[in-house]
């Protein structure tokens, strides 16, 4: 994977969608093929029983090809959305998964696969592997078009940057779960689409156009929209609303420079909308819920909680999720599993919210020239807004979930990404610092001593690695996640 950052080379910043869609091709097959491949019916033969249910009539080869790929492909949580899918949520403890995805996969099957003789589950778990291999390639186009418009620098070094960050979406530690019957890449691609809307409104902020406001108004609104569609895909959606909350409190502790006249307070009022939207994404399912469990003479424990919430009981009672109660000797191995990437997020997210214009000034290497002041405004604003949603999900991770799940759900993060793609072209750029004249443009923020620490883990050598563990841990998980065992 070290030809991501052949920064001699002038290859790198020409490479565009085309480039990105053949690495992704390539890696989906991969994947796919180490699944297939793997030997024996598994460890769980949960996936064979349900199959064997469902007896399909075709006895073609694409039909035998075709089920392969769904008993390695719908393991682990997997079971449960295709089931959840070809049948609805008929357990309480199926409601720990997408409500709404089953729905939308569902009629996903009813389109794409109604006419064919496959059995109703494959159909289902056909229809959800489809809907994760479209959602994470919109998620690679989606993180390159964002890195592209959050980076400052010239246009080749933005697309360098924006290429190699979408190249790790591609590799990420999440691997076959990206390609499985889960949420993780809807996820990714939603939230990542939430972040670019946001990016768009912040720089409306900044135009002098007429229909700025009206502009800025309509990206912020779309952004609640792809943050409380998230939500619905999955819980930690939720937390993205901390953005739309951060502008929030910073326009109420700042009346005299925030709300000052009507573009303000229009300003105000469509991030209060935003951030209702996404209360009201992670809402949604709830609701439905418990108008099910909790009325008509029906009640579950849940249902005189405050507030009434299915999932957070379904995670405590079912799966033993809650402060602190992951920490267990036994649990150990998990945690060291996990320690990599909570470690990856907790860097790389305090870097863009405690000093985001000396991430993104030294390690771009601005060497000669300053950086657009207005590009640097909009990275001040916005890097932090997005890393603190990542930063709180590494801590709620490490003191409250299964913190081995932190592997796959990292993927729907894109800061981590991105600052450990401007990290690798820094890298390896061939001239680092330059001559003292270049290194005194460098850039119009010094890089503090407080920051040099951080800073100075990035070496060459280190990105390597990073993305040569990465790609190692995806390929041994298809074929252990395929196989039902750890650590899948």
């Amino acid at each position: 994977m070290s030809e991501l950052g052949a920064a001699t080379k002038p290859a790198p910043y020409g490479r565009g969608f085309r480039d990105l869609i053949a690495i992704f091709l390539v890696w989906k097959l991969l994947l796919l093929a180490i699944a297939c491949g793997s030997p024996g019916p598994g460890y769980d033969t949960s996936t064979q029983i349900l199959l064997d249910q469902h007896v399909s009539g075709d006895e073609t080869w694409l039909a035998h090809l075709l089920e392969c790929v769904v008993l390695r492909l719908t393991r682990w949580d997997g079971i449960y959305f295709a089931s959840s899918s070809t049948r609805g949520h008929v357990n309480e403890q199926e409601w720990a998964f997408s409500w709404v995805l089953a729905k939308v996969t569902a009629g996903v099957a009813r389109v794409v696969f109604g006419p064919a003789s496959f059995s109703p589950l494959v159909k289902h778990a056909l229809a959800e592997i489809l809907i994760s291999h479209i959602s994470h390639l919109l998620a690679v186009i989606v993180l390159y078009r964002l890195t592209l418009h959050l980076v400052p620098g010239t246009d080749a070094k933005k697309r360098h940057v924006a290429f190699i960050a979408s190249c790790l979406h591609i590799f990420s530690p999440a691997g076959i779960f990206l390609s499985a019957p889960y949420g993780e890449s809807t996820f990714a691609f939603l939230n990542f689409a939430g972040m670019l809307s946001y990016l768009h409104a912040v720089r409306q902020r900044h135009s002098d156009s007429n229909s700025s406001t009206r502009n800025e108004m309509s990206y912020m609104v779309a952004a609640g929209a792809f943050f409380g569609a998230a939500a619905m895909i999955r819980s930690n959606g939720l937390l993205s609303g901390l953005i739309f909350a951060w502008d929030a409190i910073e326009a109420v502790i700042r009346p005299f420079n925030t709300i000052q006249d009507l573009r303000s307070i229009a300003r105000f009022a469509a991030t209060i909308l935003a951030g209702m939207l996404v209360a009201v994404g992670f809402a949604a399912p709830q609701v439905v819920a418990y108008t099910e469990y909790c009325t008509g003479g029906n009640t579950r424990p849940w249902c005189s909680h405050v507030p009434p919430s299915i999932y957070t009981w379904v995670q405590g009672h079912y799966w033993v999720v809650g402060f602190l109660r992951y920490w267990t000797l036994n649990n150990l191995p998990l945690f060291l599993l996990a320690g990599p990437v909570l470690g990856l997020l907790l860097v790389t997210g305090l870097m863009a919210l405690r000093w985001p214009e000396r991430t993104a000034l030294a390690l771009t290497q601005q060497q000669g020239r300053g950086a657009n002041t207005m590009d640097m405004v909009i990275v001040k604003h916005v890097l932090p807004r997005f890393a603190l949603p990542q930063l709180v999900l590494a801590l709620m991770a490490a003191t409250s979930f299964h913190v081995q799940i932190i592997n796959r759900i990292s993927s729907g993060y894109p800061i981590w990404y991105i600052v450990l793609a401007i990290a690798t072209h820094s890298a390896l750029q061939p001239s680092r610092g330059g001559d003292s004249g270049a290194r005194d443009n460098t850039s119009q923020v010094p890089v503090g001593t407080e920051s040099l620490w951080l800073l100075n883990i990035w070496e060459e050598k280190h990105c390597r690695w990073i993305v040569r563990g990465m790609a190692t841990y995806a390929l041994v998980q298809g074929g252990l996640y395929a196989s039902f065992l750890p650590p899948a």
